[in-house]
């Protein structure tokens, strides 16, 4: 175990570098989703010059922005901000989108639709 602590650290670190880049996260709110106390992130401000950066540039309000664009959802034609590489704006509408190109899973719903409606059927006459 005493192996992975340097390892653990840095990865630790790491996180914080990439959640401090955020203008949208507060210090504090990165401290309590990484399970950072004060005294451990004044100690990694110490030893991470990168961190100590981000904080002054925080300080300074620098911190770079990037737009959030809206994209619209090709099945649904609702608006929506994706999340990383989304393309539709809800596993409903990717699951749809799946049924209009693969006619293989068309014709499996159809099948389990028909299915349920013959033993809808059959428990109707009984």
């Amino acid at each position: 175990m005493s192996n992975d602590q340097p390892y653990l650290k840095r990865l630790e670190e790491q996180a914080c570098e990439l959640l401090l880049r955020s203008p949208r996260l507060s210090v504090s709110q990165v401290l309590e989703l990484l399970d950072i106390s004060d005294s451990e992130f004044r100690q990694m401000l110490k030893g991470n010059t990168e961190i100590a950066t981000l904080i002054e540039q925080r300080k300074d309000g620098c911190l770079a922005t990037t737009p959030v664009e809206s994209k619209e959802c090709p099945v649904c034609h609702d608006w929506f901000v994706p999340y990383a590489s989304a393309r539709y704006c809800s596993d409903a509408c990717a699951q749809t989108a799946q049924l209009r190109t693969s006619p293989d899973a068309a014709r499996r719903l159809r099948a389990k639709y028909r299915a349920h409606q013959t033993t809808k059927a059959r428990a109707k006459s009984e």
